[in-house]
């Protein structure tokens, strides 16, 4: 199952990074059902058993060092947005899934840009930021074997 995280990173959000803010994207999460107990349907795993966006995000100061937050996704359900840049830059990721994945960034043309990650929680690229020039746009593929949770928090720089 291929599972595509980020979020479109719009001009307001671009401005706000600018003077010291970060985009936030959050993706509501499914409502807890009471009940009696019954057979369990087949899907991804709880998101609630990862690490939350700001346990990931306060990983940044030693997985991005000098990297700015850009901002938080949330996910459970597969979705693809990207990363456009304003200007040139490099992002960098910290990511937590549900079971092990293969994690990269792509650009518009589907080629890996980075290094890809192997694991259930990481960096992508795994030694480096990938970067992109103006104009350009990236995402950040996570891909596992079956149902797959997964949460990113992406930082750049400049």
């Amino acid at each position: 199952m291929k599972v595509e995280v980020a979020a479109t990173l719009l001009a307001s959000a671009a401005s706000a990074a600018a003077c010291g803010g970060a985009a936030h994207v959050a993706v509501p999460s499914a409502g807890r059902g009471g009940g009696v107990a019954g057979p369990v349907a087949a899907g991804p795993p709880a998101v609630d058993a990862l690490p939350s966006t700001s346990a990931l995000a306060a990983r940044g100061a030693t997985d991005a060092p000098l990297m700015r937050e850009l901002l938080r996704v949330e996910q459970a359900a597969p979705r693809s947005a990207d990363v456009r840049g304003e200007r040139d830059l490099c992002v960098r990721a910290v990511f937590a899934a549900s079971a092990p994945v293969k994690a990269w960034f792509a650009d518009q043309a589907g080629a890996a840009r980075g290094e890809v990650a192997t694991a259930t929680s990481g960096t992508v690229p795994p030694r480096g930021p990938a970067c992109l020039k103006k104009g350009e746009s990236l995402h950040l593929i996570v891909e596992g074997e079956g149902p797959v949770s997964a949460r990113a928090v992406l930082f750049a720089a400049p």
